[in-house]
């Protein structure tokens, strides 16, 4: 069995609260706050001390399943193995449901002014705007992020955390969305928004070689 704490951000965000805010409402120190967000294992101390600033009960902020029961989003974040670090990725690989996985977590959080390009030349740039004197005025133009691997027995998803102002270049050449949800080639890399990935069901994600022969002989 598996405890994790996805109630609790769920209620976070029902209430309009933050991480920041539930700090000062209970006390607890970000240290404490990270490991719930890793679903780590906390004191009962701290769990009261939830509950009591949120007016809820136990079942409100934790659940106990069972590992194959995980989506692949909380799987991926607490069996995962880091295998490559930078000071923009983070390389994550495990195996879900017997499939196997890598993740590329960036490590700055995209925002409103935040754009991600995928290119023709299988790239993936990280596109920065700041406002100077009421105009949106480009600081820096495009920074490489990562130009990711993908072996033919695995599955690549780059995940941009924050809220980025769109991904361009999705569902062209070797990059493909959340929402069309299938691998297309053996070079083929999913890229969305840490949101799509929570919500991501890992069910659409093996590419199908098979499919593609049938269609192939339908030509």
């Amino acid at each position: 069995m598996y405890i994790h704490y996805s109630n609790l951000w769920k209620l976070l965000a029902q209430k309009e609260l933050t991480k920041s805010d539930l700090m000062e409402l209970t006390g607890l120190s970000s240290r404490v706050i990270a490991k719930l967000a890793k679903n780590e294992t906390v004191t009962t101390d701290t769990i009261a001390k939830i509950c009591t600033a949120l007016s809820c009960n136990v079942s409100d902020i934790m659940e106990c399943s069972e590992e194959q029961d995980l989506s692949l989003y909380l799987y991926g974040n607490s069996f995962g193995v880091i295998v490559e670090e930078n000071d923009r990725i983070k390389k994550m690989s495990f195996t879900f449901r017997d499939q196997k996985y890598s993740v590329y977590w960036t490590k700055k959080t995209a925002n409103k002014f935040t754009r991600i390009c995928c290119e023709a030349d299988e790239t993936v740039w990280w596109e920065q705007y700041y406002m100077m004197g009421g105009i949106c005025t480009p600081s820096v133009v495009k920074n490489v992020l990562l130009k990711p691997d993908r072996n033919p027995d695995e599955v690549v998803i780059v995940v941009i955390k924050g809220k980025p102002s769109g991904i361009t270049g999705l569902d062209e050449g070797i990059w493909v969305s959340a929402k069309n949800g299938k691998l297309r080639g053996q070079k083929d890399v999913f890229v969305m928004s840490e949101a799509a990935f929570k919500i991501f069901a890992s069910e659409k994600q093996v590419f199908d070689a098979e499919d593609q022969k049938n269609e192939s002989e339908k030509i």
